[in-house]
């Protein structure tokens, strides 16, 4: 009778515990806690034009870089899927012997409206704000020797997520695609220096409208996680391929800048509680 008024006595004390143990629990698989990133390294082809420059193509290879952050979210009733995407490109760029530096960062955030066909797939469509920005330079010019690229653009986005189930892991292959509607961009004109627009501010029509018709871009992203179990530790290694597209035509100035890039990186999956047992296979992806 005393053991079985001990055990009793234990199992109330500990009640308020368990409850609490089990409500954490329940709250640690929040889908919206989960965060995916992978930072990439990788080496682009570049093919530039830009006529306030030079009227030939500038070819080359150059370092580029890319950091992505994706994870759910929920507004009112409805899922959403974030994604921030931090890409930079530099490198050299040559015809015969006239050298072109160049350097490029861009910006872009992203909310997706998942469909999930089937347990494999799932297909995202949604809006994106791009910011971009960057310079080309040739030192040997006479006149202008620096390009400004400056520019912002609201564009659709679409994806498509298909996981192929391993024991390993999921490989999960992603192909997704940013093409720019409307926005506006630095423009400045035809033989027109930067000293008359920033000294003598000269300022009209250097802020220009862009859209599909003069400025055709497009941004594809296509890229394969591989998990890799090693002896040690187990982990994800992302392999992206990245065409970036941009084009425009305005104030006389025809300018193309081309990247195809090849990229790793490592995916690391962030949970933003402090136990991990109830949601270590779950992904937003």
């Amino acid at each position: 009778m005393i053991q079985r008024a001990l055990i009793y006595a234990l199992t109330l004390l500990c009640a308020p515990f368990t409850l609490c143990a089990q409500q954490f629990a329940s709250d640690s698989i929040v889908p919206e806690r989960v965060v995916v990133k992978c930072s990439s390294y990788g080496i682009t082809y570049m093919n530039n034009l830009d006529t306030y420059l030079s009227g030939y193509n500038h070819t080359g290879r150059g370092l580029y870089y890319s950091n992505e952050k994706f994870r759910d979210a929920r507004i009112g009733d409805y899922r959403w899927k974030y994604q921030t995407l931090l890409t930079a490109n530099t490198g050299i760029t040559t015809l015969h012997d006239n050298t072109q530096l160049s350097g490029m960062i861009n910006y872009s955030w992203s909310g997706f409206h998942p469909f999930k066909i089937n347990s494999r797939l799932q297909l995202l469509a949604g809006a994106q704000i791009q910011i971009g920005g960057g310079a080309l330079y040739i030192p040997t010019n006479g006149n202008n020797l620096v390009s400004v690229k400056l520019r912002t653009a609201l564009a659709a986005t679409g994806a498509a997520i298909y996981h192929i189930p391993t024991e390993q892991g999921d490989y999960v292959l992603r192909a997704q695609a940013d093409v720019p509607i409307a926005g506006v961009m630095f423009a400045p004109e035809f033989g027109q220096s930067y000293y008359e627009i920033f000294g003598l501010q000269h300022y009209s029509r250097t802020i220009a409208f862009s859209h599909p018709l003069n400025s055709p871009s497009v941004r594809g992203i296509f890229s394969v996680d591989i998990p890799v179990a090693l002896r040690l530790f187990n982990t994800t290694i992302r392999l992206t391929y990245t065409a970036d597209i941009f084009q425009s035509d305005i104030n006389h100035i025809r300018t193309h800048l081309y990247s195809h890039a090849f990229t790793v990186g490592v995916v690391k999956t962030i949970y933003k509680v402090k136990k991990e047992d109830n949601i270590i296979k779950y992904t937003p992806y």
